[in-house]
């Protein structure tokens, strides 16, 4: 059975004033009934355990996941979870309660929301630790604090990827160097100066909780 397909039409046959949700009912402008944060929980559950089975990846579940915690009615709902199948036979009719298999959990952070306070430090600690460490700091924070905050993951995975760049250059200017006896060398000022600017506004910019993608880099991990 489709997700979405249930959360449009899974309470169509609810008559108004029932207990459920309360009477009158409360209903968004195109007139369909509006939900509430149980309902947006038990969506974010089932795009959790999607997840967990391969059927979306990270950034999707990430999208998802962020319609359904803005979503106003069941459509909206609906659209969260389009394409997805029900966890288990009676999910459609256990709205806002936890299924018996709990997803394992994974990062969920709201896309457009403004990350918290301690995420935008990580995130900033991220980029900055690649300069003493290269990627060693930026996948130590991707694997640890990462694994709680999809923005910290994003900003360490892509601090990571830029100094593994930042490496793989320094290296062919190294190669480049022996074959030029040298003169290839020079290359390495510009480099190094751009790897610290970049460094610097990358974690300024998530710092302020903006998502950085930095001008240029080798994204070998997602």
């Amino acid at each position: 059975m489709n997700a979405g397909t249930a959360f449009s039409s899974g309470h169509s046959s609810s008559q108004p004033g029932s207990p459920q949700y309360g009477s009158p009912q409360q209903t968004s402008p195109g007139g369909s009934l509006r939900i509430g944060d149980a309902e947006r929980e038990r969506a974010v559950e089932m795009l959790q355990a999607a997840y967990a089975e391969g059927r979306i990846d990270h950034t999707e579940l990430d999208l998802r996941v962020g319609g359904a915690l803005a979503a106003v009615d069941r459509a909206d709902l609906a659209h969260a979870l389009r394409g997805l199948p029900l966890p288990d036979a009676g999910a459609s009719s256990t709205w806002g309660t936890s299924s018996t298999a709990q997803a394992p959990r994974v990062p969920t952070g709201r896309p457009g929301a403004m990350p918290s306070g301690s995420d935008r430090s990580l995130a900033l600690l991220a980029h900055w630790s690649g300069v003493p460490t290269l990627f060693v700091g930026p996948l130590v924070i991707a694997a640890t604090a990462g694994q709680r905050s999809a923005f910290v993951r994003q900003q360490a995975t892509e601090a990571t990827n830029f100094q593994l760049s930042f490496l793989g250059a320094c290296i062919a200017i190294g190669i480049l160097s022996g074959i030029t006896f040298g003169i290839a060398a020079v290359m390495y000022v510009p480099l190094v100066l751009a790897w610290m600017l970049l460094s610097g506004i990358a974690g300024m910019s998530s710092l302020c909780g903006n998502r950085w993608r930095y001008p240029w880099a080798v994204r070998l991990l997602k």
